[in-house]
């Protein structure tokens, strides 16, 4: 995605652009939207009013708000999460001896499973569909058909190349997505902040609407929570011992949209709490995205996204002039974030990873070249490090170490360390003949 135009030819040219990136997460979340709103529609029963507002407070959610342009796994995610329960409502309303069963059951698993494709996270909507079979007498009566298994074979397709893979490379994508389903320790603190992402997501009034109204909804309610119920436990699990990301809980907001307007139009007087509850909504956004994405003030001093973009004029002339200077050819990272925000702003030169290897077997083999040319290595510092720990372990030759701070109106944002070096050690990434 971050590869210069220049290496790629007219057609790289023309696809990577931020059109090409960002239309279509735009594209996946307004069809996210639609959906939502035809659930709605079809859980009321034709209800005047009550698909458009659901798709407006899913589209008015922090998080989708804030997403919705963003070029990550969450679209598609998001997306197929709800498209699978558009179909699974569809097909648990469709008489079990048609062929239309058959095809909305099939439909059902497939988009399961491309919503596995582009994040684990939709997993759990599959047990939540099994939960909602066991849990319910409707549910139970489709176990003895062959439907439900049709769906289940079908969520299978589309990750057999996956598996496929997987099965040529030592099982290691499975075995970095298992490792964060183990737990190190205990923290009541990120328990109260995913309380907290909860409330906050759909916004507070749209929260506390919908969790007054999930035992009141009418019919299909039982699959739409039974669908969220064993994400929002793993997440609760999650929070047990490390922090909920926000963008993981983006699926679960056509839930609380939702909930939010089936509870809006049992409310009096309904035009009333339905404007507070959509202006409060759309004042929190504006005021998110005016925070986020001023251009001058810092958020704070951590290292969250908003942050992340700011004060790197004076870092990246850091790193140019050392480039020059030591005739560095190629960027060193060890760390995920550094390699494409690097990328990004430097796509003149190599950039390349030389620690979690796993997550870039996509890009296809390290070039040789670059295992005995000159490199800088750009890495994260603590405050109490003046020199680079890490280089010595990964280069054979290491010059000193230059620290450079990227901040802005004073306030430090990150440290780094720039280090020359050269010959990678690495057996993976340069074998030895």
């Amino acid at each position: 995605m971050f590869a210069s135009t220049s290496q790629g030819g007219p057609h790289r040219a023309l696809t990577e652009n931020p059109l090409g990136i960002r239309l279509l997460p735009i594209i996946a979340f307004a069809a996210s939207g639609y959906l939502v709103g035809d659930i709605a529609r079809r859980m009321s029963g034709g209800a005047a009013g009550l698909p458009l507002l659901a798709t407006a407070l899913f589209n008015l959610s922090l998080l989708v708000f804030a997403l919705g342009t963003f070029a990550t796994p969450d679209a598609p995610s998001t997306f197929f999460w709800i498209a699978a329960l558009w179909a699974a409502i569809r097909a648990i309303n469709t008489s079990s001896d048609t062929r239309s069963a058959i095809l909305w059951w099939l439909c059902t698993g497939l988009l399961i499973g491309f919503g596995c494709i582009s994040k684990f996270t939709n997993a759990f909507q599959a047990f939540g569909l099994l939960t909602y079979l066991f849990a319910t007498r409707k549910g139970r009566s489709y176990l003895l058909t062959g439907l439900p298994y049709m769906a289940g074979a079908a969520a299978l397709l589309p990750l057999l190349p996956y598996l496929y893979w997987n099965l040529q490379n030592d099982w290691i994508g499975l075995e970095r997505q298992g490792a964060r389903l183990l737990s190190s320790g205990f923290s009541p603190r990120y328990l109260l902040a995913y309380v907290g992402l909860l409330i906050l997501a759909p916004t507070p009034l749209g929260a506390g609407i919908a969790f007054r109204t999930l035992k009141t909804l009418p019919k299909d309610s039982a699959l739409l929570i039974c669908s969220s119920v064993p994400l929002l436990l793993y997440f609760g699990y999650h929070a047990t011992h490390a922090p909920v990301q926000a963008n993981w809980v983006v699926p679960l907001q056509a839930l609380f949209a939702i909930a939010a307007a089936f509870g809006l139009s049992q409310m009096h007087p309904v035009r009333l709490w339905t404007t507070a509850t959509v202006a409060t909504a759309l004042l929190m956004n504006l005021g998110l995205v005016a925070i986020a994405f001023n251009p001058v003030i810092p958020i704070g001093t951590t290292n969250n996204p908003p942050n992340q973009t700011r004060g790197w004029s004076a870092t990246e002339i850091a790193i140019t002039e050392l480039l020059q200077e030591t005739g560095a050819r190629w960027i060193a990272t060890t760390d995920y974030a550094r390699t494409g925000s690097l990328a990004l702003r430097f796509p003149q030169v190599d950039v390349w990873s030389v620690a979690e290897l796993q997550r870039y077997m996509f890009r296809g083999a390290f070039p040789t070249e670059l295992c005995t040319a000159p490199a800088l290595l750009v890495e994260r510092a603590k405050r109490s490090e003046t020199t680079s720990e890490i280089a010595p372990r990964l280069f054979k030759m290491v010059a000193a170490t230059h620290a450079a701070i990227r901040m802005q109106q004073g306030v430090t944002l990150m440290r780094y360390h720039l280090t020359p070096v050269s010959q990678v050690k690495s057996h993976v990434l340069c074998p030895r003949d």
